[in-house]
């Protein structure tokens, strides 16, 4: 049920790919921001371990590894500093590149995590949207446009899970992309570069780069190109891991005016409104 009394209107869920165009490219904004709020909490979420969770860490800077040890020791570390990590926020910034823009775009707010589910997204400038994700419901709000939309993401995020978590295990990775990877002096974070195998992961997906700070071993960025060469980049900053964050931090109280879509991401029929 909607919160406060909002109004409720169901729509046809968006096409899963769009003509180019005016209109279109407002909806590949609303896609975009859905994807990204998704791949944060899948590149967060601990996922389900292998062995015991305690013991000593894996050093990926250990003398003497060869690249693919390396590696491997990388991406079993961030796994088990993900189910360490009971909450994290941070100041984000978003820069988006498109034959579309004259200019790259650039946005800024704050980002919040909670085990096991819970993603808050919130947009300050240039235009304020609260992104929330809790459980298997996201709920957007474009303050400026007195709107909101709530989408069912169970499935999708599974889905996303399935093809591009990082945390996966090295061979799962491995068989979807291809992986290079670059170890920065100076303390700078690893880079990692998946680039998709197979065609129906290229066709939506043309490269990710992720980079996995060098002290906590988790992700505080994330380049997504698409097959048309647009890219947007997400960057974290000032983290701050497993302070207490306030219940309310994961809800949105939406003002009685407000007008919600329920959008169906999974293109079976119309949504349901209630």
């Amino acid at each position: 049920m909607p919160r406060h009394g909002s109004r409720i209107r169901a729509v046809r869920p968006f096409p899963p790919a769009a003509p180019e165009g005016a209109c279109s490219i407002a909806v590949k904004k609303t896609f975009r921001l859905r994807r990204f709020a998704l791949l944060a909490l899948l590149l967060l979420a601990p996922v389900a371990a292998r062995g015991e969770e305690g013991g000593t860490p894996p050093d990926p800077e250990a003398e003497g590894l060869s690249p693919s040890t390396r590696l491997h020791a990388l991406i079993d570390r961030v796994r088990f500093e993900q189910k360490r990590l009971a909450t994290l926020s941070a100041d984000f910034v978003q820069e988006r590149e498109s034959e579309f823009l004259a200019a790259p775009e650039r946005s800024t707010g704050t980002f919040s995590y909670a085990r096991p589910d819970r993603v808050r997204w919130e947009y300050e400038s240039p235009k304020p949207i609260s992104l929330v994700i809790a459980g298997e419901e996201m709920l957007t709000w474009y303050r400026d446009l007195g709107r909101a939309e709530r989408v069912k993401v169970g499935r999708v995020s599974r889905q996303a899970f399935h093809y591009l978590n990082a945390s996966g295990s090295l061979d799962s990775l491995m068989s979807y992309f291809s992986v290079s990877y670059t170890v920065p002096a100076g303390g700078e974070p690893y880079k990692l570069v998946l680039t998709p195998r197979y065609a129906r992961i290229a066709k939506r997906l043309k490269s990710m780069t992720l980079w996995i700070d060098r002290q906590y071993y988790l992700p505080v960025g994330m380049r997504y190109v698409e097959p048309n060469g647009d890219s947007t980049e997400y960057r974290l900053d000032h983290l701050v891991r497993n302070e207490a964050l306030p219940e309310d931090r994961f809800e949105l109280r939406l003002p009685a005016d407000v007008e919600v879509r329920e959008v169906d991401l999974g293109g079976g029929g119309r949504a349901n409104g209630s």
